[in-house]
């Protein structure tokens, strides 16, 4: 069916978008040492022969044959494509990076379903030891403290530069960290920053405090800081509201709710508060013992860090909007969430290492018990009415409902890690990435669309790329594997590299901006703004042969946040944001 698109409706979201995000402050830190080169827009008929190439695994003959007809007449001098790249080319030459705003409503600030699961990433820390009822007092304030550490360094201009051998990375997306928050909007959400927050919100048994830890441009101490957090874990023993339960609604109603919300009381100083706030810490309840069952520590707090699990434990002890959420409880547990507009998870990852070594670090210092000189944190009350209790209600069903319907289930894989695998002069990540394609065609018989995102930051402002990593090697090697397929070990090996090989080349070529997904989302809004979006060719290049839909279908990985360097113990994650699909995710183990 022939799906016609407005273009004053998609142009003026664009523009509304864009004018939101040059109203709202961001970073005014200039975290790049030295001039970045603009995100390349790759050759329209380079992009045609790589997106057949991709697809061809994945249809049957006749589909194929009709697929590669389409994309012939698009590309073809008198079909749509060579003006769409045409204008794609102006807007290359008239911006610092000509696909990231467009990318940020499509991706997360326009995105309406809720954060939990479908876009906020989450990374379980390593487990934690408390023998005393103050340890966590104590490593709460070293939560707090690692990250006013972080900051500082950050202003201070002393993050360390990343490179790629020898090209600088994008050092931005550390400066958009703490101090930012996703506003929930109708259509399209709005992302805010400030880089002068002073103070943290801590969130105890749905109960709000802000405490101020940044006075007279000083840090206060640990014991101040552990002190304040003792003194809020007595004044939340009664339960508060679970008004944090709504930012895990999806963003049309939350958006709805949030203007009511905001209208009430003092409320909207509160909602200020907490997203001027530089991050929030959830002190959370522990989890009972007969949730773990026969599940692993890892599974159970997988859960924990995505969504708070359920309603009847942390599910209303959490803001979804915040850009950085730590969680820490009684029994061990360590956890972050992260919104993911304003980044992606390498540069979150970093700071998260940060935390853990200084956490670590700070294991065999003398605890001290007495917490007098303290500040006392403000208690944020807010203020409901029918209207916005029935909305929590409605909000704790969805979280419940969206917990309930995932499995979380990690494990560790000892047997060999990637020293191992770089022994053969092999890529680990490519190596991985065709195994999960051969348990995928066990399990189901059949070849995944499989998508891998490729991390753009060697280029000025850019965010990610997808790595199609299905390919007509992989699917062979797959066939191969399966139960009935070939048993000569040698040509098995063959086929094995072959594949790798072929999934490194195309990972190199969307880490160096030459991939297709993000080429053909640019012509896509060009098309929109230029009116072509109904032309018939166009519309059943993109709609019909699952131009989108290929790389979001059947497995996601996010790789991205498997590369954090140091913390053998975390466990990165992503939910799964597809109804059929499996959402494997890796933790990087540095094993010999």
């Amino acid at each position: 069916m022939q799906k016609i698109i407005s273009s004053s409706f998609v142009h003026g979201r664009i523009c509304n978008t864009i004018s939101m995000m040059l109203r709202a402050q961001l970073t005014t830190l200039k975290l790049n040492k030295q001039e970045l080169p603009k995100q390349p827009i790759p050759d329209l008929k380079k992009t045609a022969e790589r997106y057949l190439t991709s697809v061809k695994p994945l249809l049957s003959e006749n589909e194929y044959c009709n697929t590669k007809r389409i994309v012939e007449e698009f590309i073809s001098e008198n079909g749509p494509g060579p003006f769409l790249q045409s204008k794609l080319l102006e807007r290359y030459h008239n911006t610092d990076n000509w696909m990231n705003n467009w990318w940020i409503e499509a991706a997360y600030l326009g995105y309406r379903v809720p954060l939990i699961m479908n876009s906020n990433p989450a990374i379980v820390g390593p487990p934690l030891k408390f023998c005393h009822k103050e340890d966590i007092y104590i490593t709460a304030a070293h939560i707090i403290k690692a990250v006013c550490d972080y900051n500082d360094m950050l202003k201070s201009g002393k993050i360390k530069q990343e490179m790629i051998k020898n090209e600088p990375l994008d050092m931005q997306q550390y400066g958009m960290i703490l101090g930012t928050y996703r506003r929930p909007a109708p259509k399209c959400d709005q992302l805010l920053h400030t880089d002068d927050s002073k103070h943290v919100i801590i969130m105890s048994n749905n109960n709000f405090f802000k405490l101020d830890v940044i006075k007279n441009s000083c840090v206060l101490n640990e014991s101040q800081i552990a002190g304040a957090i003792k003194d809020i874990v007595s004044r939340s023993q009664t339960k508060g509201m679970p008004i944090g339960i709504l930012t895990g609604n999806d963003r049309e109603t939350w958006a709805e709710c949030y203007c009511v919300l905001k209208e009430q009381g003092n409320n909207g100083k509160i909602i200020e508060d907490i997203e001027q706030s530089m991050f929030i810490l959830c002190l959370d309840k522990e989890m009972p013992k007969e949730i773990f069952g026969n599940r692993n520590n890892a599974s159970v707090r997988a859960l924990q860090s995505l969504s708070g699990y359920n309603s009847d434990l942390n599910a209303g002890n959490r803001w979804h909007d915040k850009t950085i959420q730590y969680f820490v409880s009684t029994d061990g547990f360590l956890g972050l969430e992260m919104e993911h507009s304003p980044c992606e998870g390498v540069p979150v990852a970093v700071l998260h290492d940060h935390i853990v070594k200084y956490i670590t670090s700070k294991l065999n210092d003398v605890k001290c018990d007495k917490f007098d000189d303290f500040p006392r944190a403000e208690c944020l009350k807010f203020e409901t009415n029918d209207i916005i209790d029935c909305a929590i209600q409605n909000a704790t069903c969805i979280v419940d409902s969206i917990s309930q319907n995932v499995h979380m289930d990690c494990f560790t894989f000892n047997e060999f890690g990637s020293k191992e695998i770089k022994k053969y002069k092999t890529s680990p990540d490519s190596f991985i990435q065709i195994a999960m394609q051969v348990t995928y065609y066990k399990v189901r018989n059949e070849p995944p669309n499989h998508y891998e995102s490729a991390g753009l930051r060697r280029f000025k402002n850019a965010r990610t790329e997808c790595i199609r990593s299905t390919s007509t090697e992989s699917v062979s090697f797959a066939k191969a594997m399966s139960k009935d397929g070939c048993t000569d070990e040698k040509q098995l090996k063959e086929m094995m590299f072959t594949a790798i090989n072929k999934h490194k080349t195309t990972a190199t070529e969307a880490s160096l901006g030459q991939g297709v997904d993000r080429h053909l989302f640019g012509l896509k809004m060009v098309a929109s703004i230029e009116s072509i979006s109904s032309d018939i060719i166009y519309l059943t290049l993109y709609e019909d042969v699952k131009l989108f839909q290929i790389p979001y279908k059947t497995i996601q990985l996010w790789s991205n946040l498997a590369t954090s360097p140091g913390i053998i113990e975390d466990l990165k994650m992503q939910g799964q944001n597809v109804s059929d699909g499996l959402a494997p995710n890796l933790c990087h183990l540095q094993k010999p």
